[in-house]
C-alpha cells in the first residue's frame, strides 16, 4: 500500500458522526479558505497542499473531511446552490402586475446578495465547466436549479417560451450580469440602480405585455442616458493578415493549427492548452508549428487578429436592427450568422473578456472590439422608445452575457433541434426585454 494511499483513507462526510463540534469548525474552516484560495490564484492554480497550509491542518487530516480538491468544490457549489434555492422558495408569485414585478424585483436582489456571497465560485464555473471531472457536476446544478426555477415560471402563467430553457437562460445570464457589475462594468450605475433595470428586462423578458404603469410602480429612479461611447469599426486599422502573400499549402498549414487552437483554447482555455495539444489535433509536427508562430502567445496573437478582422462586418449588421414589427425574425438571422464566429472564437474572447494575457498587443486589440460592441448595442438600444425607467448601460451588458455564455452552459446532450429552439429563444428574450417598445 503507498503513502498516498495510506494518507487517503475513507473522508468524513459532513453528517458523519465523527464530525463534533470542534471537526465542524475545522471542515467549514476549510471550506472558507478554499473559497478565499480559489478567489486568489482560481481553481486550477489552487493545490491541495495550499488548502491544508491555509486552513492550518495537516494533508493528512484535509483528507479526513474531503476526498479531494473537486470533492471541496462540490461542497462550495452544494452550499451556493443551497442558498440560491433558499431564496426561490421564498418567491411570491410572479406576473405582469404590480405585486408580480416588486416579487421578481425582491427575488433579484436577494439573488445579488448570494452571488456577491459566493462570487468566486460563480467565476469559476467558466474553467472548470469546460473540461475535467467537474463538467457534468456543474451542467447538472445548472440543471437541477434550472428546473426548479422552471416550475416557478409555469406556475406563474410564463406563455410562448420554453420555461426550462428560459430559466437555464436565465442562471447563466443574471450570473454573467453580476460578474460585470462586480468589476465595474456597469458604472456610473449604483448597484441599486443596476439591479433596478435588470428587473425591468427579466420581467419583460417573460411578460412581454407588463403595462407601463406596472414598470413605473416600484419607484425606480430614470437612470440617466450615457453618453455616447468613443471607438468603433473604424476607430484604427484593422490587423493586418500574416500569412496574405503565403503559397497555397502554407496557408492551408497555417489554417490547420489556427483551426486546431480555436477548438482547444475553447474546450480546455487558454492557460491549460500547450503547445503540444494543437500539433496534435492540427496532425503536424511541433517544428511545423515554429514555422508559423513563435510561441503560444503569438499564436494567440494571430487568431485575436483574425477575430478581430471579422467582427465588424457581424456588428454592422447588428447595428441595422430597427426596434418594431419583424424584429424577432431578424434576431434570429443574426444569430444564426453570429453563433459560426462565437463557435470559433469563444475561446479567445474570453481571454478578452477575462485578461488572461498581459500581452499589450492583445490588450490593445480587446479593448477596442469591446468598444466597437458597447457602441453598436448602445446604438441599437437607443432606438427603442420606452415610456418606462430603463438604463442602456445595463441593456449594452445583458446583450453579451446571453451571447457569450448561453450556449455554453445548455445540457451537454442538447440535441441539433433543441440547439435551435434555444437560438430562436434567445432572440425572442433579447426582443423582449431590451428591444420592447412600448410608446
Amino acid at each position: 500500500m503507498s503513502s498516498e494511499q495510506l494518507i487517503r483513507r475513507s473522508s468524513y462526510g459532513r453528517n458523519s458522526p465523527q464530525v463534533r463540534e470542534r471537526g465542524a469548525r475545522t471542515r467549514q474552516r476549510i471550506l472558507d479558505e478554499t473559497l478565499l484560495l480559489f478567489e486568489e490564484r482560481g481553481y486550477y492554480g489552487t493545490l491541495v497542499d495550499d488548502i491544508a497550509k491555509r486552513s492550518g491542518v495537516s494533508r493528512a487530516t484535509l483528507y479526513q473531511y474531503f476526498e479531494s480538491k473537486e470533492g471541496i468544490f462540490r461542497e462550495l457549489l452544494e452550499e451556493c446552490g443551497g442558498a440560491l434555492t433558499r431564496v426561490l422558495r421564498r418567491l411570491g408569485p410572479l406576473g405582469p402586475t404590480e405585486q408580480g414585478f416588486d416579487n421578481l424585483h425582491w427575488w433579484l436582489g436577494e439573488w445579488a446578495w448570494v452571488y456577491d456571497k459566493y462570487a468566486t465560485m460563480f467565476a469559476q464555473w467558466t474553467q472548470v465547466a469546460r473540461s475535467g471531472p467537474l463538467r457534468e457536476t456543474i451542467h447538472g446544478f445548472v440543471g437541477t436549479h434550472g428546473g426548479k426555477m422552471a416550475q416557478r415560471l409555469l406556475a406563474s402563467g410564463v406563455t410562448g417560451i420554453n420555461p426550462q430553457h428560459t430559466a437555464t437562460i436565465l442562471i447563466i445570464m443574471v450570473n454573467r450580469f453580476h460578474d460585470y457589475r462586480r468589476r465595474g462594468l456597469l458604472r456610473p450605475l449604483t448597484d441599486e440602480q443596476a439591479i433596478d433595470s435588470l428587473a425591468v428586462a427579466v420581467q419583460l423578458m417573460l411578460f412581454p405585455d407588463t403595462p407601463s404603469e406596472v414598470l413605473n410602480s416600484i419607484g425606480i429612479e430614470e437612470p440617466d442616458r450615457p453618453s455616447p461611447r468613443k471607438g468603433g469599426s473604424g476607430d484604427g486599422p484593422l490587423p493586418p493578415d500574416r500569412f496574405e502573400g503565403m503559397g497555397a499549402r502554407a496557408r492551408t498549414t497555417a489554417g490547420r493549427l489556427l483551426d486546431a487552437a480555436c477548438e482547444i483554447f475553447a474546450d480546455n482555455g487558454y492557460h491549460t492548452s500547450t503547445i503540444d495539444d494543437v500539433v496534435t489535433k492540427a496532425g503536424v509536427a511541433r517544428g511545423t508549428f515554429y514555422k508559423y508562430f513563435e510561441d503560444k502567445t503569438d499564436l494567440l496573437r494571430a487568431l485575436t487578429e483574425q477575430a478581430y478582422r471579422e467582427a465588424p462586418e457581424l456588428l454592422a449588421r447588428f447595428a441595422e436592427l430597427r426596434p418594431g414589427s419583424g424584429l424577432d425574425d431578424q434576431l434570429r438571422a443574426w444569430l444564426r450568422a453570429y453563433e459560426p464566429w462565437r463557435r470559433r472564437y469563444i475561446g479567445i474572447v474570453r481571454v478578452w473578456i477575462e485578461r488572461q494575457s498581459a500581452e499589450n498587443r492583445l490588450e490593445r486589440i480587446g479593448v477596442r472590439l469591446a468598444l466597437t460592441v458597447a457602441t453598436t448595442f448602445q446604438g441599437v438600444l437607443a432606438r427603442v422608445e420606452r415610456d418606462y425607467p430603463f438604463s442602456e448601460t445595463v441593456g449594452v451588458v445583458i446583450i453579451p452575457a446571453i451571447l457569450e455564455r448561453v450556449l455554453d452552459g445548455m445540457p451537454l446532450d442538447m440535441s441539433g433541434e433543441e440547439y435551435e429552439e434555444v437560438l430562436d429563444l434567445m432572440a425572442a428574450l433579447i426582443e423582449r426585454g431590451l428591444l420592447n417598445g412600448r410608446v
